[in-house]
């Protein structure tokens, strides 16, 4: 841990030095200072960064020996300094890369569920890609190295986009990315799997929000509502989400219409809340939202319901583990 902490310093510095020269945001200096790093050559573009800075940097990049650090180091820093990117460029809490806990849930669920013959997957609110690119990771480990995904993530920002993009390139992932509203029309698809992290809260875009079932009434449409409507719409059958979701989704009475429009749409597999420690507050509380498109190889079944009481006791994943395993085996019975 000591080793990280001391590289995390030196690799902050690198893009500070950079931000600095070229007066941006921490993100699109952190971006830079990988391609820079990966590259093994200062990218300089009318003169910027200037003579002194570029000789500044090359005498950091060499104290950071970045060639034989390893994958494993590369990646936990660059996750590290996108979570600081995040706060120090001033966006909200629904933007933060999603902790690895929630992806190793998430591919306990996939190891059980998807055919291994399913390729196409997409994160249609992909942001920094941490969550996609983790559960990927643990799948890949699982099948002794084996990897025939096709990834695809969808945002509408930039930058984050950028950073989703050396993600991938350091997790030795191939993705296409696609810059664009995920509740317009997608480039890509349909998908066999999608993963995503949805985003919370109100969809300013009423004019758009009119093509959907569930749209709001009057006013502002809910986000992650119009999302699940969208990915159900672009899975294949016998497709599956694995979504993480505001809690409130299963009991707010503003959307109690919305979880029986979507039974009748696809058949749910699983709802796993997450430790409320994770959360500031009861209205950020997430679950996990597992289902499966129609299809001739997805009938109705029971449902997994399912908590884990805390991300700090090794426990609480075993005991999900469980009754994960337990369910699933009754599931294959009937």
């Amino acid at each position: 841990m000591k080793n990280i902490e001391e590289l995390y310093a030196k690799y902050q510095s690198a893009v500070e030095v950079l931000q600095k020269a070229l007066n941006v945001s921490f993100a699109s200096a952190l971006t830079e200072t990988f391609d820079n790093l990966e590259n093994e050559k200062i990218k300089v573009e009318q003169g910027v960064p200037d003579k002194d800075t570029v000789a500044q940097l090359t005498d950091i990049y060499r104290k950071l020996d970045y060639d034989h650090a390893s994958k494993k180091e590369k990646v936990e820093i660059f996750t590290l300094l996108t979570l600081k990117a995040i706060n120090d460029d001033g966006r909200n809490y629904t933007q933060m890369p999603t902790p690895t806990i929630i992806a190793t849930v998430i591919a306990l669920m996939w190891q059980k569920l998807v055919s291994s013959d399913a390729q196409v997957v997409i994160d249609p609110a992909i942001g920094t890609g941490n969550l996609l690119y983790s559960v990927i990771r643990q799948l890949v480990q699982e099948n002794h190295s084996k990897n025939n995904y096709e990834l695809y993530g969808i945002d509408n920002d930039e930058s984050l986009l950028d950073l989703a993009d050396v993600g991938a390139h350091l997790d030795g992932l191939k993705i296409n990315l696609y810059r664009q509203d995920a509740l317009d029309p997608w480039m890509v698809g349909p998908a066999d799997v999608i993963v995503s992290d949805l985003p919370v809260g109100y969809y300013p875009l009423d004019n758009n929000a009119q093509k959907f079932e569930n749209r709001a009434k009057e006013g502002h449409s809910f986000a992650h509502v119009l999302f699940i409507e969208q990915i159900v719409n672009n899975l294949k059958k016998n497709g599956f989400a694995f979504l993480v979701v505001p809690r409130l989704l299963f009991t707010s009475e503003s959307v109690s219409g919305f979880m029986q429009w979507l039974t009748k749409k696809v058949n749910l597999r699983a709802i796993v809340d997450l430790p409320s420690e994770m959360f500031a507050s009861q209205m950020q509380q997430k679950s996990i939202l597992v289902f499966q498109n129609h299809g001739d190889k997805s009938a109705p079944g029971d449902v997994l319901v399912a908590k884990l009481d805390s991300l700090k006791d090794p426990k609480s994943l075993v005991e999900f583990n469980i009754k994960l395993n337990d369910w699933f085996e009754n599931m294959q019975h009937k």
